[in-house]
């Protein structure tokens, strides 16, 4: 943000991120929408910044009426082997005060992860007791990354984990674990 010459905007930034209210406006100068890297408080993610761009459009457009829902989008990490998570860990969850069962799956012994020869593969699937959501998903290993779109799916959209696990999965496939996994 240096170089823009916020102050003339009278737009207040703290270590180049621009605090902002619910509808992506500047909590300073709610004339400036802001999206990206320079939003103080979302996943630096591009796909966020995308997500975000379409909102602040439509606020523009319709007024400041749409919000951003982070809670659903994961994050991945493109190594080997993978890694990536979506929504609450168990502590965030136990600390909201959600009852909650947690699914452990050591996968390394799956036929998936013995295929790609994996030297790890974990998974943990955390569920609401009372309703039997998915408020957490977390992953390490082969596909880990494709995977957890199914979970964030699951979590953006109400379905239950014994819905997930009811699916037919088409086997052998990375996808067909999830059965497993809950």
């Amino acid at each position: 943000v240096e170089g823009l010459d916020l102050g003339a905007g009278v737009i207040v930034h703290r270590e180049g991120r621009i605090e902002i209210d619910e509808h992506l406006r500047s909590r300073s100068n709610p004339d400036v929408y802001v999206c990206g890297d320079a939003v103080w408080n979302s996943p630096q993610l591009s796909a966020v910044a995308t997500y975000e761009g379409g909102i602040v459009g439509r606020n523009i457009v319709d007024g400041p009426k749409h919000r951003p829902d982070y809670g659903h989008i994961p994050a991945c990490l493109y190594s080997i082997p993978a890694v990536a998570s979506v929504g609450l860990t168990e502590a965030k969850a136990r600390e909201r005060g959600l009852g909650v069962k947690i699914h452990l799956n050591n996968m390394q012994d799956w036929l998936t992860a013995r295929t790609y020869a994996e030297t790890m593969a974990w998974s943990k699937i955390i569920v609401e007791d009372a309703t039997d959501r998915i408020v957490g998903a977390h992953m390490v290993g082969h596909a880990g990354e494709e995977l957890i779109h199914i979970f964030a799916l699951a979590m953006k959209h109400a379905i239950t984990a014994s819905q997930l696990a009811d699916m037919v999965y088409g086997f052998p496939t990375f996808s067909a674990d999830i059965r497993n996994m809950l």
